[in-house]
């Protein structure tokens, strides 16, 4: 998680921001962002690589 809302009694709505990371190389250290998901409004949004968007799994 990435980022959410932590009190209860603040003036927004409920959000979260996660990613999921993936190896580069099997052999290097390196990560890169995969995906990020975004939960608001009783939705998901999904950002994935090459600009592909899904909102609750469609495009």
């Amino acid at each position: 998680v990435l980022m959410k809302v932590c009190h209860p009694n603040m003036n927004v709505p409920f959000f979260k921001i996660s990613a999921k990371n993936k190896k580069l190389i099997s052999r290097s250290k390196a990560f890169h962002l995969h995906q990020v998901y975004i939960d608001i409004y009783n939705s998901q949004i999904i950002l994935q690589k090459n600009h592909h968007v899904l909102i609750n799994g469609r495009q």
